[in-house]
């Protein structure tokens, strides 16, 4: 007689088909395929009361099938055998246990709000809608990706103030963004109350609404502030260059984001890219789904076999893929008529004015972003690798598609 036993850090998932195994302290993965005697034995593996390990008889290792997999258990370092009439080992499976769930604290009468801002992370805020310039699907791209957008609204500069000291000491980053955020009337007293949060703020446009004048970019304080200019159409390249010159002589920190929607537009922004190298920190290419350009997506988004099997996640990535949504936790967008969203795809929470506080319990507990996983969609509820897929994002939405992928089809 034999006991099987499997380390702490090993997650098993499965679907209809298949077992995954995964080695979260050196980011091995191995599929198994379903058989009688191995769904047997994996399913006494997944009885948290058997504490990971499960009897196995010598003679049942005749067995090809289960042989194989004791003998790659071994040999991945997933687990290891005691062979004898020796105790059961007691090893402790990794068990998400959220201490403060909503759901827990719920349960022991523990007010959610008690340390809910301690959740917020990053703001981004949408202060002026105006604009002079008329980029293709400017109503569409910021519900995909952070991008500024055209709206007849003007956010209150005294609620934004309010808002802002009313979250100060958490530490969040703080996103401008908008039509033309320069224009706002209220942006330099908003860049002191800024100064002030011990964060990276960020301030968006798109590239032709950098201002001639710098001199409110050259009076903030170069380590809180970055900007994040934006190309949503390629054209006038030697402009480009040199407004992101003109920045960098500034010594403001500067990443780009090159919108692009086709394969052309893509090698048009790989040569953008290269030219803005040497003048900025960082550039982004990122595609647009316009509704048309599916074939696009399939080839350069969708995720395949090769990039899971290169997917690295501890632990504590394996948890947060199980209990929130890696993209969206912790991050809520004000726009410029003052309604406050976990997602700007989904109805809002409330409104600038309404107290912070019951606008993050109210997501925490209804889930329909921060807590919006794969194990709660179809069909990738059903499938091995949500183990270790990343969380939905808002192309999934935009597609109206769950699974990006392609590993099921369906």
């Amino acid at each position: 007689m034999i006991w099987l036993y499997l380390y702490p850090f090993v997650f098993i998932s499965e679907d209809l088909d298949n077992f995954l195994f995964y080695n979260s302290l050196i980011f091995k993965r191995i599929c198994f395929k379903k058989n009688t005697i191995l769904v047997s034995i994996v399913k006494q593996l997944q009885d948290i009361d058997q504490l990971y390990s499960v009897k196995i008889h010598v003679k049942d290792l005749e067995d090809v099938h289960l042989l194989n997999f004791v003998e790659t258990i071994q040999a991945l370092g997933l687990g290891d055998i005691i062979e004898g009439n020796l105790e059961k080992p007691l090893i402790m499976p990794p068990v998400l246990n959220l201490q403060k769930s909503a759901e827990r604290l719920k349960e022991h009468k523990v007010p959610i709000g008690e340390n809910i801002l301690s959740y917020l992370h990053e703001v981004s805020i949408y202060v002026s809608g105006t604009c002079l310039f008329n980029c293709p699907d400017c109503q569409d791209r910021y519900k995909q990706y952070l991008c500024c957008t055209k709206s007849a609204d003007v956010l209150d500069p005294a609620l934004l103030k309010n808002f802002l000291f009313s979250t100060y000491y958490t530490g969040a980053a703080i996103t401008l963004s908008g039509g033309n955020i320069f224009q706002y009337k209220g942006l330099e007293d908003i860049l002191s109350i800024l100064e002030g949060i011990d964060a990276i703020h960020t301030l968006v446009s798109d590239w032709r609404n950098i201002p001639e004048d710098l001199r409110l970019l050259s009076r903030i304080r170069k380590e809180s502030f970055r900007l994040k200019i934006l190309v949503n159409e390629l054209a006038d390249v030697s402009s480009i260059i040199a407004i992101a010159q003109k920045i960098k002589n500034l010594q403001i920190k500067q990443c780009w984001e090159i919108g692009i929607t086709s394969f052309p537009e893509y090698e048009d922004a790989e040569i953008l890219g290269e030219q803005l190298s040497g003048l900025v920190d960082d550039v982004t290419i990122r595609p647009f789904y316009t509704g048309e350009n599916i074939d696009f997506f399939e080839e350069c988004i969708f995720i395949d076999q090769e990039e899971l099997d290169n997917i690295e996640l501890d632990k504590q990535g394996v948890f947060a893929l199980q209990a929130l949504n890696t993209n969206n936790f912790g991050k809520i967008t004000i726009l410029s008529d003052g309604n406050v969203y976990a997602n700007v795809n989904e109805k809002p929470l409330g409104h600038i004015q309404d107290p912070i506080k019951e606008m993050l319990c109210e997501e925490l507990e209804k889930g329909t972003s921060w807590r919006r996983t794969r194990y709660d969609l179809e069909p990738c509820s059903q499938c091995r690798y949500k183990l270790i897929c990343p969380s939905p994002s808002n192309y999934e939405l935009a597609i109206g598609k769950n699974n990006l992928c392609h590993i099921n089809p369906l």
